[in-house]
């Protein structure tokens, strides 16, 4: 190779070295928040259990994941979700630099100078828990020693340590390798005495567990925030709190806390109790038809589950006094408009089900995005496409949004007063029961997807070690 080539070479490597040294020593000089934006990824560890966030593909992904995901989409960062079971687990992957927020719901300030919270996004009150076949304490107090049981690292361990200065008798257990799931499943199987948890989660979690029962509320709220590790550089969570502050402003906050736990307000321990069991007995036997027609028609076979446990619980001889009949309650019209000769028949009746639910769907404007899309289609399943366009109409008059549901489920009540119907081009309409019948879906639907994805996360928890549980107190 002649002279003037190597040297052609050796000053190339010389000059792609001093680049990277001066790329680097750029990259040096970028706040935090700045590097983040550079590389476009945004690493958050979360506690991947609802209501925070649904680890499955389905309509809604979780209160706390949508807000997270709002403001990476914010700093042009795509989010990377880190999936742990602890707030010991967040602390960890942040001081090790993995994750850049940690995000666990609502709890206490974490006892580390070095961890730095957010501001604050809701705050939630916290309830001590207990079977319903037992006779529940209703203080501090009335608390055996030792018979509260929670997950090592986890939330209700930090609450219990910053309500112990108050409460100095209080002395609880700790499962090693546990989680809130598992030391909830013991609880309402009467395996464990007592635990705590947050009113967002209880109001989840008792229809998955229905034995479980509040014995009594803490009277200290905690609030709901991301935490940071804390550093000099300040960039990230400044950039943080005034992304919070703002949804605050704009209402948005408001709108997703709706979102998620409006439609949960309800409970009912009989009908909890029955659908679980059903889902056990009877779900199984239509299962394969929900599947196939959620695949050639776009749903979620649960969401098509929980329409027909609505209609008919799961009952293939299903009538009413109306003339509806079969597993999805089609009308003689509607089932001769999807090609359904024979309605009690449970394939045919799955399949035009969800083809009629698809036409809804299909005929709402395109501006109407999901999940709104699919409780719209619900609405009008119910109640008619012509009286979901009349209550989108008031809806709009009245200054709120004609393609969110949480507006429009405000105003369809107002298709039975003389006042707004006489006014629309479908008239009168029971407009509360359209607003109930997709609250009832919301809620099947919610509970089968807790059911199913306890199902998986068993086979991926720890066995419980209640051998090694031991008495635990900061005091100690």
């Amino acid at each position: 190779m002649p002279i003037h080539n190597k040297s052609i070479i050796v000053l190339a490597r010389l000059l792609f070295i001093c680049l990277l040294a001066i790329l680097n020593a750029c990259s040096d000089n970028l706040s935090q928040l700045e590097r983040i934006k550079s590389r476009g990824t945004l690493r958050v560890a979360l506690i991947a259990t609802p209501p925070l966030y649904f680890p499955d593909e389905s309509l809604i992904k979780g209160y706390d994941y949508e807000i997270i995901a709002s403001y990476a989409q914010s700093i042009g960062a795509k989010l990377e979700i880190i999936r742990v079971n602890t707030i010991g687990e967040i602390i960890a992957q942040l001081k090790q630099g993995k994750a850049h927020i940690g995000i666990a719901g609502n709890s206490p300030d974490y006892p580390d100078e070095n961890i730095l919270g957010s501001t604050s996004y809701e705050e939630s009150e916290w309830h001590v828990i207990g079977n319903r076949k037992n006779i529940l304490p209703k203080s501090f107090d009335d608390i055996t020693p030792s018979t509260v049981i929670v997950a090592k690292d986890s939330k209700p361990a930090l609450v219990l340590s910053d309500i112990k200065p108050k409460h100095p008798s209080l002395y609880w257990l700790e499962l090693p390798h546990g989680n809130n799931r598992q030391v909830l499943e013991q609880v309402n199987l009467n395996n464990f005495k007592l635990s705590i948890i947050s009113a967002d989660v209880y109001k989840y979690y008792r229809y998955l567990y229905p034995e479980i029962k509040i014995a009594f509320t803490l009277t200290k709220q905690y609030p709901s925030r991301w935490f940071t590790h804390k550093d000099e550089d300040i960039s990230l969570s400044n950039s943080i709190n005034g992304f919070i502050n703002r949804q605050k402003q704009n209402g948005k906050l408001e709108q997703r806390y709706n979102t998620y736990y409006r439609h949960l307000n309800v409970f009912n321990y009989i009908d909890s109790s029955y659908y679980l069991r059903l889902i056990e007995e009877r779900l199984p036997q239509y299962s394969p038809y929900f599947k196939v027609a959620a695949i050639n028609n776009e749903f979620d076979e649960r969401f098509l589950a929980a329409v027909s446990y609505q209609e008919s619980h799961w009952d293939d001889k299903a009538r009413s006094h109306t003339g509806v009949r079969g597993l999805m309650m089609l009308t003689q019209d509607t089932a001769k408009r999807v090609g359904v000769t024979d309605r009690l028949d449970p394939e045919q009746s799955i399949m035009g089900g969800a083809k009629y639910l698809n036409i809804l769907k299909a005929s709402l404007p395109e501006r109407i995005q999901e999940p709104d899309r699919s409780w719209m289609s619900l609405a009008a399943y119910n109640v008619g496409l012509g009286h979901l366009e009349d209550a989108r109409i008031i809806t709009e008059s009245l200054g709120d949004d004609p393609n969110l549901w949480i507006d429009v489920e405000k105003h369809l009540p107002k298709l039975s007063q003389k006042e707004w119907y006489k006014k629309t081009k479908y008239g009168y309409a029971r407009g509360h029961e359209p607003v109930a019948f997709v609250r009832r879906i919301r809620r099947y639907y919610d509970i089968l997807r807790l059911y199913q994805q306890e199902e998986i996360l068993e086979k991926l928890d720890q066995p419980l070690k209640l051998e090694k549980v031991r008495i635990t107190s900061p005091a100690l």
